[in-house]
């Protein structure tokens, strides 16, 4: 394992989001594509922000992302997929725009119908407060 490279270290929810990314569909085959000699390194730096991804899942969450709430306040578990419908209502978007967020790599399709992770668009809305 190649030592700590200044810049790379990622934790916490930037961890379960990144891990998020590398898995959709589009990333993945972007990554399929590129050239042998590049895909140790990043094929490693995936398996790292994997573990920590894991780990910050393990926390219990509040739905602010507060990994200090007691567990009676916890909000729904992280791994919990939401319609595009709730996404949007959470995000404060249409349904229609939840869908494109999700094919843009925030969701997954299943049985013919977009799914999003709650944790991601929780952390995607928090983002659009901050900007």
């Amino acid at each position: 394992m190649s030592g700590y490279v200044r810049g790379a270290l990622v934790q916490g929810v930037s961890a379960h989001v990144l891990d998020r990314v590398l898995a959709s569909p589009n990333v993945a085959e972007v990554l399929r594509q590129l050239p042998p000699w590049m895909r140790p390194e990043l094929e490693e730096t995936c398996r790292a922000i994997g573990r920590a991804a894991r780990e910050y899942e393990q926390l219990p969450h509040a739905a602010a992302g507060s990994p200090e709430t007691e567990v009676p306040e916890v909000a729904a578990p992280l791994g919990h997929e939401i319609t595009t419908r709730e996404a949007g209502a959470l995000l404060g978007v249409t349904e229609r725009r939840a869908r494109q967020l999700a094919a843009g790599g925030m969701g997954q399709l299943r049985g013919g119908r977009w799914v999003l992770d709650r944790s991601v668009v929780l952390a995607y809305a928090e983002q659009r407060r901050s900007a």
